[in-house]
């Protein structure tokens, strides 16, 4: 491959790049007997559960570390908005470690990244239990976010190695996006136990994601591969012959580094170039950042407001476990919808077809932000704030598992760059507002502070609105996403 071929291409160039980078990763035939998709559906879903599960472990992550704060500021004698680098480093990692580690599994194998990153990642725990300063433990958790990553990197990728097409990985995925919501939402009361607890403090915070993620390096080791090339490629090889398809996959790979860094460099190419990318990507870390400026106000409304103890107000974000759960459930109603849509359309899938639910359900962040806002002021029940909470735990998730997908059908030729360019400013948003949380709730009421952040969100509506109407005059424009 000539570095012509590697340098950042034109416009009029971009089609003869991803021919590259498709030659450099060429697809699998399905047909093949030894792919993953013709595996037993126990084997499916017990791998797809195994690494939901991890998922859950590593988001947990996020917000254990939030109710232990002022056990760090007391050891570090730091203010909130320092402390809090702990957290939003995390968060940084999370977005950096995709742009690696997704390519590295495209290129190699997905078991293996697994293993080795999580194995990393309870490693990097430990420098954080010992950390002997802050700035050593905000380190550590930035290294920790980004080896910890590989779990929002790859289990998506690991779900259509399994499940191929959209239609047969719709539900797979909600639970991949269940598992995402399951994690922040058990983490705030965890770690709120810790810190209660006067027997174990801020170390154990880390100390048991090292225990937790050792055992999860461990059983990965036992999980099969399931990148289709990697296990085609073993079959063949097991059994002594090869044809068809099997023979594609066995050419010899030369300049792994330089695939990896082509495929690398097409995630920040999409995110620069292709606005419908930037802004998804925008708008989901606006959602996403919604989970921390939460937590920032939890104590307010909760504790100050309502009058609970702080245990009792973290248990309030158990409400996002209730709201994901119904989410699960709903998903195939989005999935008939969209099959009807497909039916309608001569059989073929419109990317924009993902949002149909959405756009009711879209309005469901305005509302619960409004609601909760207007009802947290301790004047009526806590269980006001609770449910309205719990409304955005269902909208949300829905609306992030239709993200993906949409950008998955419009990008089809590089999907997982699309998806690595969506959530890197997802992920950078996110940790900003763990910070300007900190700010809103100091300097507004929480009243006040949520009403910004529902007012806000009607831009939120707007963007969902003009993609599922405009959706395909914008694709037409862009030179690599799906054009029919």
């Amino acid at each position: 491959m000539d570095e012509e071929k590697l340098a950042p291409p034109s416009a009029g160039a971009a089609t003869a790049s991803i021919d590259v980078a498709l030659s450099a990763l060429p697809d699998v035939d399905p047909s093949s007997p030894a792919h993953p998709i013709h595996w037993h559906p126990a084997k499916k879903w017990s791998i797809t559960v195994v690494y939901s599960l991890l998922q859950t472990f590593v988001a947990l992550s996020t917000t254990t570390f939030v109710s232990a704060e002022p056990l760090a500021r007391a050891r570090y004698d730091s203010s909130t908005q320092v402390v809090a680098l702990g957290q939003s480093m995390f968060v940084v990692g999370t977005a950096v470690g995709p742009a690696f580690l997704g390519p590295l599994s495209d290129v190699g194998g997905r078991k293996w990244v697994y293993v080795g990153s999580i194995a990393a990642y309870a490693l990097l725990n430990v420098g954080a239990a010992l950390a002997r300063s802050l700035a050593m433990l905000v380190v550590f958790q930035l290294l920790a976010g980004a080896a910890g990553s590989t779990a929002v990197t790859n289990v998506a990728g690991t779900i259509a190695d399994l499940f191929g097409d959209a239609d047969g990985a719709a539900q797979p995925m909600a639970l991949f996006v269940v598992s995402a919501n399951y994690g922040p939402g058990i983490g705030s009361p965890v770690g709120q136990l810790i810190a209660e607890n006067e027997n174990m403090g801020l170390p154990w915070v880390f100390w048991i994601n090292v225990i937790i993620g050792g055992a999860f390096a461990v059983v990965l080791c036992f999980v099969p591969e399931t990148l289709p090339r990697a296990v085609i490629l073993e079959a063949a090889k097991k059994h002594g012959s090869a044809d068809g398809s099997d023979a594609a996959v066995l050419e010899p790979r030369v300049d792994l580094l330089r695939e990896a860094r082509f495929v690398t460099s097409m995630a920040f190419r999409i995110m620069l170039t292709e606005p419908v990318v930037a802004f998804l990507g925008i708008y989901n870390g606006f959602a996403y950042g919604l989970l921390f400026l939460y937590l920032d106000g939890v104590f307010d409304v909760f504790v100050v407001n309502n009058g609970l103890s702080p245990l009792s107000a973290d248990l309030t974000f158990l409400n996002v476990v209730v709201g994901v759960t119904i989410m699960f459930a709903f998903v195939p109603v989005q999935t008939w919808f969209y099959k009807r849509d497909r039916g309608r359309n001569g059989g073929v899938g419109r990317p924009e077809a993902r949002f149909l639910t959405s756009l009711l359900f879209v309005w469901g962040f305005p509302v619960s932000l409004l609601w909760f806002a207007f009802t947290c002021d301790g004047s009526v029940s806590f269980w006001s704030p609770v449910v309205a909470g719990g409304l955005l735990g269902f909208c949300d998730p829905l609306l992030w598992l239709a993200m993906l997908n949409y950008i998955a059908d419009s990008y089809t030729n590089v999907a997982a760059s699309a998806i690595a360019a969506f959530l890197i400013p997802s992920f950078l948003i996110a940790a900003a507002c763990c910070h300007l949380g900190i700010l809103m709730f100091d300097n507004l009421e929480a009243k006040w502070a949520m009403a910004t952040l529902g007012f806000v969100s009607f831009g939120l509506v707007a963007l969902i609105y003009v993609l599922y109407f405009f959706g395909a005059r914008i694709r037409s424009w862009s030179k690599l996403a799906r054009k029919h």
